[in-house]
């Protein structure tokens, strides 16, 4: 049965082995073991903190098991650049007219900025790629339940960056015809820098007057505001949810950089707290569902099928294990994602 549950100490083999596989794509998910360690000990107090309200640090890691084994891990940041400005491109137009040419030209243009700063960001997502499409959403959405049950930790706005295009090589055109003149280092390079250094050498480098789009090389143009192949199905799934590409892209490979209001989510909008009875057979009409034990500590969460019956859900003996409830007490439940170009009700 699939889980999602917190990250242990005794994760960390397999989060490096994960960290492997992710490439240079997932730079919140760094092949680093002493940062590993250390995202691993900083999520750990986040769970365990009894505050009312979050400070903004906080950092929660989950992890996704099959049979005991982990196989996927996905992260909360509860504020993008809490420590330091989180930094990305502002896609806008700037206007240049002459009325004595008669010319006014709309010109595309990017400008480094830091607006996205203090949103909370969705981010460090791996799946093992041989697992369905399934498995992906349970361990996307799992974030979100665990939001709902702790929603004072957390802000109004949320973001996740999506890993740009690249060419055959592992390069970008978008760093090549931008990052690549003024840090003189290959795209990989620098991605491997900014998963285990201090972000300041953005600022620090990077042009702070906007960019003229059109002036740029081609496979550079075309590369902004795209998405790898490999993020599709992660993609897939945040679009159902509510999330859309917003006028922001990824300061290095010009991916994508997707929005949302927290509380306009598909799983926060469409989410139910019931209280649970468990039984050896479900009642007739159950359905597959998210299901999580709605606790902020000790959080678990899990796909199963289920039955809702006069305001009482109820769930088999195996689901109620994987979420360590009892009948009496309280899950948290979400239907499926509708599938991709239905309406979201």
């Amino acid at each position: 049965m699939l889980i999602v549950r917190p990250v242990r100490i005794s994760d960390l083999p397999l989060i490096e082995t994960m960290a492997v596989e992710s490439g240079i794509g997932v730079t919140s998910l760094p092949n680093n073991r002493e940062k590993l360690y250390e995202k691993i000990q900083t999520s750990l107090g986040a769970f365990e903190h009894e505050a009312i309200a979050g400070t903004g640090r906080e950092y929660y890691m989950f992890v996704l098991e099959d049979e005991g084994r982990v196989i996927g891990t996905a992260s909360i940041s509860a504020s993008a650049g809490f420590e330091e400005p989180f930094y990305s491109y502002r896609s806008e137009t700037m206007v240049h007219a002459s009325r004595a040419l008669k010319v006014n030209n709309r010109i595309h243009v990017l400008t480094m900025c830091h607006d996205l700063t203090g949103m909370v960001q969705l981010c460090g997502f791996f799946c093992s790629p041989q697992y369905q499409l399934r498995a992906y959403e349970l361990l996307s959405r799992a974030r979100l339940l665990y939001m709902a049950a702790a929603r004072e930790r957390f802000g109004r706005r949320i973001l996740v960056e999506m890993q740009g295009m690249l060419d055959e090589n592992d390069q970008s055109p978008f760093w090549d015809a931008i990052g690549r003149r003024f840090f003189n280092m290959d795209f990989p390079q620098v991605e491997q820098a900014f998963a285990q250094r201090s972000k300041t050498f953005i600022a620090e480098l990077m042009p702070t007057y906007p960019i003229y789009v059109p002036l740029l090389p081609d496979a550079a143009q075309n590369a902004i505001g795209q998405i790898h192949p490999d993020f599709e199905r992660p993609f897939s799934i945040l679009s159902r949810e509510g999330f859309e590409a917003d006028d922001y892209i990824d300061i290095f490979d010009g991916g994508a950089v997707l929005t949302a209001e927290v509380d306009q989510l598909f799983s926060l909008r469409q989410q139910g707290i019931y209280q649970v009875e468990v039984a050896p057979v479900l009642p007739a009409g159950a359905q597959e569902m998210l299901l999580s034990n709605h606790r902020s500590g000790q959080f678990a969460a899990t796909q199963a099928h289920a039955s809702l019956v006069d305001d009482v859900m109820f769930i088999t003996q195996e689901t109620a294990r994987a979420l360590s409830v009892s009948s009496g007490q309280r899950i948290c439940t979400a239907p499926l994602l509708p599938e991709a170009g239905r309406a979201q009700a």
